[in-house]
C-alpha cells in the first residue's frame, strides 16, 4: 500500500512534532478561554435547580457521599483510609 501527502512515513516523520505543538497550542488556547465551573453551577444549568438545596425546608446540604446502584459508593467525604 502506498501512501501520499502526510500520511507518508518520512513526511509524518518530519512534521510530528510541528503538528503535535499546534495541536497543544490550540488546546491550551482553548482551555485557557473556557471558565472552570462546579459540580452545583453545572447541575443548575441543566437542571435549573440546586442539587445542594433541600426541596422541603429549602436549607443548604454537603455532599458527602456518591453511590451508584450496581457498584455502590464510589466516593465517601468521611471514610477512613483504613482498609
Amino acid at each position: 500500500m502506498r501512501y501520499d501527502g502526510l500520511q507518508a512515513p518520512a513526511s509524518f516523520n518530519k512534521w510530528y512534532e510541528v503538528i503535535a505543538m499546534a495541536a497543544g497550542d490550540f488546546v491550551d488556547g482553548m482551555i485557557s478561554g473556557t471558565k472552570r465551573i462546579s459540580y452545583v453551577e453545572l447541575f443548575e444549568e441543566v437542571a435549573a435547580r440546586n442539587p445542594l438545596k433541600c426541596v422541603f425546608c429549602g436549607r443548604g446540604m454537603a455532599l458527602v457521599q456518591f453511590t451508584h446502584v450496581k457498584h455502590g459508593v464510589f466516593f465517601e467525604l468521611f471514610a477512613s483510609d483504613r482498609g
